[in-house]
């Protein structure tokens, strides 16, 4: 199914939703103590490290309102498909993983979801990149998630009071914000240096926009593996770099820019130190805990001087994770109890009081009747409800695609290396691929 169908599924559903029975009461007091010990169940990590507290604040709720099951959350340190994969070695399986693109790669370890009734309240097409070969479903669809450059509005618009992110549509436009940002004494952008910031989201907005059509734009990806493109040649990945280029020259940390932390760049944005921020609406809890009462907009980002150029008026939505169950060392018990999990989580009043209130997801469930209310997830819906929304076509990329790619986007965030070796670099990965 195409992205722009099921997005238009996504937002009638939040603009008008029904509460409908859930899959799993999941809220039963506990029974008499005579009943045999708990099903122990794991998971690795908490969904995104932004909502650690909150998810682990929904386990213990989950935990103490039932018997029969007892979920315990692995840590997660590090790259979570190199994590997984060494897990898998190890036969320590965890019996819960968050996936996104790397569920294919472990589809033969993992629980086919297809028959599943949680499945039949999903938006449509929202697990169509976890669905394999006879039908079988790899994961549950966890949210709808954007990514561009995050605007403090109050920053802005105290500089310019008639500012409106969504009319930024040129590299020159996004250059005139920074330049009147810096005129006012603030910083104009932060960058964060992470590999998967910089190889996995960022790397969307060139092969994004090289078509309209999806299924064009992931053929870049096949015409890379085969050698049949020089990115050097490209216009849009040119576009793209022209655009990095000017966020470098502007950025907040541009003397030592690999030294700031994931944590930085909320600071300085929640903090009214820099006016925009290239990252997603996942970071909005992060947000909100330095400035409860922050106001975020999202501007896209630009990839030439055309504003009808397609990319320059978009930002990149997609359902970026699944909730999987392996099916190699977990018992049946143990799969039964993650899906009672995933179940209360995603039905019952107390999870999807998490879920969206806490955890700020935008839902992708027919029956959650909580809606998001923070300015940043209205402005993504904004941009959904007008059809202004690129594909994520790094949920093409294979597992270790973010870091590879990361890996040359940091050096050429530091200066090491030139545009035609971040070209001829890319151009190498996937030619191993």
């Amino acid at each position: 199914m195409k992205l722009k169908k099921f997005l238009s599924v996504v937002i009638l559903s939040i603009l008008s939703i029904g509460v409908l029975s859930g899959c799993s009461d999941g809220e039963n007091s506990k029974s008499n103590s005579n009943k045999a010990e708990p099903v122990e169940v794991t998971m690795l990590g908490t969904i995104k490290a932004e909502i650690g507290k909150e998810f682990e604040e929904a386990v213990e709720i989950y935990n103490s309102s039932q018997d029969n099951y007892e979920l315990i959350v692995m840590p997660l340190d590090g790259n979570a498909f190199e994590r997984m994969t060494a897990l898998y070695a190890s036969g320590n399986t965890p019996t819960i993983m968050a996936m996104g693109q790397e569920a294919k790669e472990f589809q033969d370890k993992l629980l086919d979801l297809s028959t599943q009734p949680l499945l039949e309240q999903a938006q449509e097409g929202s697990y169509d990149l976890v669905t394999v070969e006879n039908g079988k479903v790899l994961g549950f669809p966890i949210t709808v998630e954007a990514f561009g450059l995050l605007v403090n509005n109050e920053v802005i618009e105290d500089i310019l009071p008639d500012f409106e992110p969504s009319q930024v549509n040129s590299i020159e436009q996004l250059e005139e914000v920074f330049i009147k940002l810096e005129e006012a004494g603030k910083g104009a952008v932060h960058i964060s240096p992470m590999d998967w910031s910089l190889g996995a989201h960022l790397t969307n907005k060139f092969f994004a926009p090289q078509s309209e059509n999806a299924e064009e734009a992931v053929a870049l990806i096949e015409s890379l593996k085969a050698g049949e493109i020089k990115l050097i040649e490209n216009d849009i990945f040119n576009g793209w770099l022209d655009t990095f280029d000017m966020l470098m020259e502007y950025n907040s940390a541009k003397n030592s820019p690999l030294s700031p932390t994931y944590e930085d760049g909320a600071i300085a944005l929640g903090m009214n130190e820099v006016g925009v921020w290239f990252q997603g609406n996942w970071t909005l809890p992060m947000l909100q805990e330095v400035d409860p009462e922050i106001n975020l907009g999202i501007m896209p980002y630009p990839i030439s001087n055309d504003p009808s150029q397609y990319g320059n008026s978009q930002i990149s939505v997609g359902v970026p994770m699944y909730l999987s169950i392996d099916n190699e060392n977990a018992t049946p018990e143990q799969q039964a109890g993650a899906i009672d999990f995933i179940n209360w989580l995603f039905t019952s009043e107390v999870g999807q009081e998490y879920y969206v209130e806490k955890m700020k997801f935008i839902p992708v469930y027919k029956n959650v009747s909580a809606t998001p209310e923070d300015s940043l997830s209205r402005s993504i819906l904004e941009y959904m409800n007008n059809g202004k929304t690129l594909e994520w076509i790094n949920m093409y990329y294979p597992g270790d695609a973010g870091a590879a790619m990361g890996a040359t986007m940091q050096k050429y965030l530091d200066g090491i290396i030139t545009r035609e070796e971040v070209a001829a670099e890319i151009e190498e990965y996937w030619a191993g691929k």
